[in-house]
């Protein structure tokens, strides 16, 4: 049930080439392209692709994208993004980030969480507030250690997952 085209590479050995097979068996139906070394495609103007169930890409090395205008993702579900060393974001003028119910952004033993009521709370071993101007803090009360105060943690306003 396959059929195709194999060009062997012209010094290579017999497993050495470019391909693209079909396999028209039921149930099993696919097109498969292999390219020896290089994969160039262009595309003067849409693109689309479609995939009914699930799709898996894996990059051995780097990948680079350059987006000329916009990019809109939508994650009807959860998304994740684990990167085992660094992180950096530069955004020209504006960054905005919604959350419905919890904001937390935590580093060791310091959190801060941004609660949905407007509940603000930070939490770490050490606060300074530095200002090269006047400080203002504004409020209906403003109350200093009211009951003598208690040692708070992280792990106290902002536990780390569990794993299951």
């Amino acid at each position: 049930s396959q059929s195709g085209i194999f060009s062997h590479s012209l010094y290579g050995g017999p497993t050495n080439g470019n391909m693209l097979r079909f396999d028209d068996k039921t149930g099993a139906e696919e097109v498969k392209f292999h390219a020896e070394k290089d994969l160039n495609t262009t595309v003067k103007n849409n693109e689309t692709h479609t995939v009914m169930v699930d799709r898996t890409k894996t990059i051995i090395k780097n990948e680079t994208n350059s987006i000329g205008e916009d990019r809109n993702t939508t994650v009807t579900k959860n998304d994740g993004l684990s990167v085992k060393l660094a992180q950096t974001i530069n955004i020209g003028t504006t960054y905005r980030l919604d959350v419905g119910d919890q904001f937390t952004l935590r580093c060791g033993n310091a959190a801060l969480v941004l609660h949905k009521d407007g509940s603000i709370e930070f939490c770490g071993k050490q606060l300074m507030l530095h200002t090269s101007d006047v400080m203002q803090l504004i409020g209906k009360g403003i109350d200093m250690n009211p009951d003598g105060g208690t040692a708070v943690t992280a792990d106290d306003i902002a536990p780390l997952p569990t794993s299951e």
